[in-house]
């Protein structure tokens, strides 16, 4: 199966999970009043919440979808993923500290490392711990569930293949930060006798209110800032050999403040941001409308500050 259609199909799955969870496509943005959805498991779900057939259906619904993934309905239930963790997720209770399974958990950020897949999601109650699921690719099997430290939505995820670590948006004192974690530790990682998993790096993002989308390319880290209905705001900063952001040398903070070469400006209501041989894709969306996916040559990118029109527009699920 060609790559890009084999990502295509990861994060496919992934948005249409999210859209017919009970919560809709505003769940990251509305906490909901109603008590948790009763359960007896005591690990994370790796059962799929609808059959293939309602899959399919929604699908059908999409025409640019349909053309897209190319819809051969074997081919495509051969070659994804179900999202786990929508029935129940092993997570902690913010306040007990102890653990304890939810079924509000919200996916957020997807990316591909090496033989796994690695998804984030968030509690829409806020109740317990945000958490990032570890899965093979290849077998389809859940490997771990890994408890991150608070609530944060993690909107955004990366792989630097260089050093093998991944990079979670996060927040710190009114602006956006990264952190990173090593694909090993989250490999090792042990819910029943860690609280939370080790960050290895923490860094400030001066220039962004917020961290929602996180890419990587070419030995830098692309971070967007998400504000409903607003231009979104993105940086780009290089990595050094030791796959470390270039600190700002005038900071005396505890948390170092990373530099970066590069900024601009892309549509508004960005969630997720892929380099594709000389393409940008730019997922778009926020509320229970239908979602698109925005295509750009990546020389618009670098050699225009703000993006406005693209070579293609995709009409998506929400």
């Amino acid at each position: 199966m060609h790559r890009y259609t084999y990502h295509f199909y990861t994060g496919l799955i992934t948005g249409l999970l999210i859209w017919v969870h009970p919560l809709g496509g505003l769940a990251s943005r509305v906490r909901p009043t109603l008590p948790y959805p009763p359960t007896t498991l005591q690990r994370t779900a790796t059962q799929a919440v609808f059959s293939p057939t309602e899959f399919y259906q929604t699908i059908r619904q999409y025409p640019d979808l349909v053309k897209l993934a190319k819809f051969d309905p074997i081919g495509m239930l051969q070659g994804t993923t179900i999202q786990p963790g929508l029935q129940a997720t092993l997570t902690r209770d913010l306040v007990t500290k102890q653990l304890t399974t939810t079924t509000m958990m919200i996916p957020q950020g997807v990316v591909i490392a090496g033989r796994y897949r690695l998804t984030t999601a968030y509690d829409a109650t806020g109740r317990t711990q945000s958490v990032l699921y570890v899965q093979d690719r290849f077998r389809h099997q859940l490997c771990n569930t890994v408890l991150l430290h608070g609530k944060p939505h993690v909107g955004g995820l990366a792989y630097d293949p260089h050093h093998q670590r991944i990079w979670l948006c996060s927040h710190r004192h009114g602006h956006g930060a990264i952190v990173s974690v090593s694909l090993a530790a989250l490999r090792h990682f042990d819910p029943t006798t860690s609280i939370a998993v080790h960050y290895q790096q923490r860094w400030s993002l001066p220039t962004l209110s917020n961290a929602s989308l996180l890419t990587y390319h070419h030995q830098a880290l692309y971070v967007g800032q998400f504000k409903p209905g607003q231009t979104t705001l993105v940086a780009r900063y290089p990595l050094t050999s030791a796959g470390t952001p270039y600190r700002m040398t005038t900071s005396h903070a505890i948390l170092p403040k990373a530099v970066s070469d590069w900024h601009g400006k892309l549509p508004p209501n960005i969630q997720g941001m892929a380099f594709y041989d000389h393409y940008v894709l730019l997922s778009q969306s926020y509320g229970p409308s239908a979602s698109h996916l925005l295509l750009f040559k990546r020389s618009q990118l670098i050699q225009q500050h703000q993006l406005t029109t693209g070579i293609a527009i995709l009409r998506l699920p929400p």
